[in-house]
């Protein structure tokens, strides 16, 4: 009987976490059962077949690997090393058709920024990707530039090959008197309606789910010094006809 107990005892000290891993999937079981009631309830409330129902459209963009978003770090450029830096994203979804990319930045620092559609590769010479364990690399080979445009451009009056961004999506939030810092103006581009199963990308018709690689790649010239300077850059994906 002391033995049943301290077995019990033990197994209530080293179980927690054992513990909240039921109690997690008893959570995912119950979402399941209210996503699929229909099927379970329907024909006078009598179990049937049980069938599929389409999840809701989905797209979220995440780093190299599909690792989460928030391994999708561009701190740190060191421009005395080479004219460029590339960074490995990529978007997934389920049940898209199409989508687009916009990138938005503001213009401190003399950067040209370039979307490249890639794919995984073999070749340790082409873009490393570090994954979050810290422990391998995955490679990226950049297959094509992607197409899009950059819808709010402007030119700096005393450097005449400086690109800004205007003031056209710009929303009232100072007033008459105030004055905009230029280089604060984001300066927003978009790509082309992108097709979500189109090669080479990996795309599953079963789940309809997909996820399509790409090399953000930021270059600069000369004038371009390590000064401690700081850009914003936002980078989202929204799904077009």
């Amino acid at each position: 009987m002391k033995k049943d107990k301290d077995e019990k005892r033990k197994f209530n000290k080293k179980a927690l976490s054992k513990k909240i891993s039921i109690v997690l999937s008893a959570t995912f079981t119950i979402i399941l059962l209210v996503t699929t009631v229909y099927a379970w309830f329907s024909n006078k409330k009598q179990v049937a077949t049980i069938a599929k129902i389409n999840s809701p459209a989905k797209l979220s963009l995440k780093a190299g690997n599909q690792e989460d978003i928030i391994n999708f770090k561009m701190s740190g450029i060191d421009v005395t090393k080479g004219n460029s830096k590339d960074f490995v994203f990529c978007v997934e979804g389920e049940d898209i058709t199409k989508y687009s990319i916009q990138l938005a930045h503001t213009t401190n620092i003399n950067f040209t920024y370039t979307i490249y559609r890639a794919t995984e590769t073999n070749d340790t010479t082409k873009v490393e990707y570090d994954l979050e364990s810290g422990d391998q690399k995955v490679y990226y080979d950049k297959t094509a530039l992607l197409s899009g445009a950059t819808v709010n451009e402007s030119t700096d009056a005393v450097v005449s090959s400086r690109k800004l961004g205007n003031t056209s999506y710009k929303v009232k939030s100072y007033d008459d008197e105030d004055i905009r810092q230029k280089f604060a103006e984001p300066l927003y581009w978009q790509s082309v309606s992108i097709t979500a199963n189109e090669s080479p990308y990996d795309y599953n018709s079963d789940e309809r789910a997909f996820v399509n690689y790409y090399v953000l790649t930021v270059s600069w010239g000369a004038d371009v010094t390590n000064d401690k300077e700081t850009d914003m850059i936002y980078l989202t994906a929204q799904v077009t006809q």
